[in-house]
């Protein structure tokens, strides 16, 4: 007898849910008892199931089902969004009470797809506890994510969402719902099944299923509906379509997905048809035509015909459009193993597709379609006149493709693949059904009811997401709260800056603690904005303490209620305000008898301003109470050195990410181009100041500012960006001849260190702890000195070797001081002070 799967996917439509379905048909076809369930679209045949989804049954859950799904998925999350949106943001919330369906309970394998809005974290931690075999096929990254479906450049899950590039995060919805997944399934994991190696790679990598089985199968596709057409020219000609037309075929199931590429495919075709080498390409009179489906109609290139057709929902006519074009363009930004693609080879079209994701796997150069030597508008329009040149008409390529899908997606092939899967974690004792009694208990189930489920776990309801979520829901936003989990080692306070991407800020290291000192991370937008009306009392009750400075920021208040709480249930080993000037006022004063078993945890601070802005910042109260005090330069030991005693002092340096910051190719530019970041203790009159004097000297010199508070007056040669994502930001750094930055005060700079990193050589201001931090590996001069600014750039503008040197040893220097190296540093103070030795 067969063993019993059930396929789990949100919807039946769209590529995962229709990669979904053919995994369903692949493991029918290799015998096994396989259901398909899904909460959205229609079941295709009698072995699928359309969950029968009904209301939360208790009403304090249904209000916090309403907030997750109208207050937060499709209210805070769009209303955040950064620039153009390149894909979906989902959380996991609402789900369903899968748990309490007949037809899942009795299953074997439980084989997840696409499951945002179903399977609830809890439940899969539960599935997985109870040693319940489940297998998850990868159709994007979400399951390794804090919340996107493709991360573009950031690549922080590989060891946590800390700071969302797509989404102004000041909720914490992305790091709260990244830990949730942590906690839910990367130990014990279930199996993961990547489509493509490029996607068991990202897996492997993975801070959340790192750990986990993985197993490489590509995607199904049912060869016998989307084959080569017998009539191809019959039904051409049908769409009005020539002989020596070349008709090209795009889409997807949101063609409004930037990630798609939609524009860049556009752009080529204008391009080629602009210049007219596409079309001279082809014989006499034949046309370039663009056929496109899929929701929302594709760019539409100006003087290329187009055949729109629309969401097509049958197999059998999407083959017809598939076969009947001469080449499926796949101008992907971010993609896995794209539906589209598979389905083109099938119909025996050869694809031309983007060197992303999986695509280079699937599509094979020379073989089956060609690959363009980059994702983007150029290289596409490169491949395609690459393609009408060489091999339109090309019936080898033609044939390659259809022999290629048949010999490794067919439903048969992939059917005993997944067969043995399943054969090696389903338990051989369980009791086996018939195909006969299978069919009878999916109709039995037909109209089972299903309810919301709105439970997240603890670490989804942290600060400060559960302050939204209580103005979403009330009282409802507590009462599903699961108990805490167990307590971090270190708890951990950050104050989040707007200008701090994902791989800047002072609490980069955190990602990089051994497995054995776990960081809870509390983080705090700058500002008042959560206290709302409350702020007023906040810099009343600070003044009260002694700090005023706390007071200003009122929302570090509410991060420190929520870490007094949580002191109070289960105090962390260690508690590190990683922003010392906004934080632990009521901390150090609480007696350690109101703690958890009258124990306070170990007080670490780390503080960040230079000693002329510090003294008037400190709460003297609190800082004697402090176990440890990081600082980051010997200016700032000094001055604290009066108030705390040298053996809680420690000096552990400000880092870098030198694996995201790295040296690079730089764009072609004419003169000399200089790059100042930032504006906090920036000096932009010496700046403009050196700049006029090396302009006097000859030299050909601009620069580039990068700040979100730009001088009301600019000097000819400045020009000035603002709001650069971290890739871009990086491209700064690696396009400039150096970094030019005069400061007025300094312990470390982010600026300083990540042009360091990237190579670039350093033109800065002796001042503070930068001496230090660049170790010789910058040219530094007196602070408010335009001249010798100028003297110095001229002397690297006249000596590339120079430049080439001081550009090495900046790596080198940056390279010493990598988030890694300063995690080593915390984790090594972190354990003396457990330890009792500090």
């Amino acid at each position: 007898m067969a063993r019993r799967i059930v396929h789990l996917s949100h919807g039946a439509g769209g590529g995962a849910g229709r990669a979904a379905r053919r995994a369903h048909r692949a493991a029918r076809e290799a015998g096994a008892l396989s259901a398909f369930a899904f909460a959205e679209g229609t079941p295709a045949d009698e072995t699928e199931l359309r969950l029968h989804a009904t209301p939360a049954e208790d009403a304090a859950e249904a209000a916090l089902a309403g907030a997750l799904h109208a207050g937060l998925q499709w209210g805070a999350i769009p209303a955040a969004r950064r620039g153009e949106a390149g894909t979906l943001l989902s959380i996991a919330h609402p789900g369903l009470a899968l748990e309490r369906h007949g037809l899942i309970a009795a299953a074997e394998v439980l084989h997840l797809h696409w499951t945002s809005w179903l399977v609830p974290p809890a439940t899969l931690r539960a599935w997985l506890g109870a040693g319940r075999a489940v297998v998850w096929t990868l159709h994007d990254l979400w399951p390794m994510t804090g919340g996107c479906h493709y991360p573009g450049a950031c690549e922080q899950w590989r060891s946590a969402c800390l700071a969302c590039p797509q989404i102004a995060d000041s909720w914490s919805i992305v790091p709260n719902a990244f830990a949730e997944k942590r906690a839910a399934w990367s130990a014990p994991g279930p199996v993961i099944v990547a489509p493509s190696a490029w996607m068991a790679g990202c897996a492997s990598k993975s801070a959340v299923l790192g750990r986990c089985r993985i197993e490489a199968i590509p995607n199904a596709i049912e060869t016998e509906v989307f084959a080569p057409p017998p009539d191809r020219a019959a039904l051409r000609a049908a769409l009005g379509l020539g002989p020596a037309d070349l008709l090209l075929v795009a889409g997807a199931h949101d063609n409004r997905e930037a990630r798609k590429g939609g524009a860049l495919l556009a752009e080529a075709l204008a391009r080629l048809h602009a210049d007219g080498s596409l079309a001279a390409a082809l014989p006499r009179g034949a046309r370039v035509v663009l056929a496109g489906f899929g929701r929302a109609c594709l760019p539409a290139p100006e003087g290329i015909p187009t055949l729109a057709f629309g969401e097509v929902e049958d197999d059998t006519v999407l083959a017809g459009i598939l076969g009947a074009a001469d080449l499926a363009v796949i101008p992907s930004r971010e993609d896995n193993y794209p539906n589209i693609a598979l389905e083109a080879l099938a119909c025996g079209t050869p694809c031309l597709a983007t060197p992303v994701g999986g695509l280079p796997e699937l599509v094979r150069e020379g073989t089956s379609g060609l690959v363009a030597a980059a994702a983007e508008a150029g290289a596409i329009a490169e491949a395609l006149l690459r393609f009408a040149r060489h091999h339109h008409g090309d019936a080898a390529l033609r044939a390659g493709a259809r022999e290629q899908v048949e010999a490794e997606n067919a439903l048969p092939v992939i059917g005993a693949r997944l067969a043995a899967l399943y054969d090696s974690l389903a338990p051989a004792a369980a009791p086996r059904s018939d195909a006969a009694a299978a069919a009878r208990a999916l109709r039995a189930f037909a109209r089972a009811p299903v309810p919301a489920a709105a439970r997240p776990d603890a670490a989804f309801l942290r600060f400060p997401l559960n302050h939204l979520l209580r103005q979403e829901a009330g009282a409802a936003a507590d009462a599903f709260a699961a108990a805490p989990p167990a307590p971090a080692v270190v708890l951990a306070l950050h104050v989040r800056h707007a200008h701090h991407g994902a791989h800047a800020g002072p609490w980069q290291f955190l990602r990089h603690l051994p497995e054995g000192l776990r960081a809870e991370i509390l983080a705090t937008p700058l500002g008042t904005a959560l206290a709302g009306d409350r702020a007023g009392a906040y810099r009343g009750w600070s003044r009260l303490l002694g700090a005023p400075q706390f007071g200003e920021q009122a929302n570090a208040w509410l991060a420190e209620a929520e870490a007094l709480i949580a002191c109070a249930a289960a105090p962390p080993a260690i508690l590190h305000a990683i922003d010392g000037e906004f934080a632990l006022p009521l901390l150090a004063r609480i007696p350690a008898a109101h703690l958890g078993a009258g124990q306070r945890p170990r007080l670490v601070a780390t503080f960040h301003q230079p000693p002329a802005l510090l003294g008037g910042m400190l709460d003297r109260a609190a800082l004697a109470r402090l176990d440890a005090v990081i600082v980051l330069c010997e200016a700032q030991r000094a001055a604290l050195a009066r108030h705390v005693h040298p053996a809680r002092l420690h000096l552990i340096p400000h880092g870098v990410d030198t694996r995201f910051f790295t040296p690079g190719p730089r764009a072609p530019g004419p003169g000399f181009r200089l790059l100042c970041v930032g504006h906090w203790l920036r000096d932009h009159a010496t700046a403009f100041a050196a700049l006029a004097l090396l302009r006097e000297a000859g030299l050909a010199a601009s620069l580039r500012l990068v700040t979100p508070h730009p001088p009301a007056t600019l000097p000819e040669g400045v020009t000035v960006a603002t709001g650069l994502d971290d890739a871009a930001l990086r491209e700064a750094y690696r396009d400039a001849d150096a970094l030019l930055l005069p400061l007025t005060d300094a312990t470390a700079n982010n600026a300083i260190l990540e042009a360091m990193a990237c190579g670039r050589p350093v033109v800065a201001t002796d001042v503070g702890g930068v001496a230090e931090a660049t170790q010789g590996a910058a040219r530094l001069v007196r602070p408010g000195d335009g001249r010798a600014l100028a003297e110095a750039v001229l002397a690297l503008a006249a000596d590339p070797a120079a430049v080439a040197a001081l550009g090495r040893a900046a790596r080198a220097r940056a390279e010493a001081l990598d988030w890694r190296s300063v995690a080593e540093a915390h984790a090594a103070l972190y354990r003396a002070l457990i330890e009792g030795a500090a």
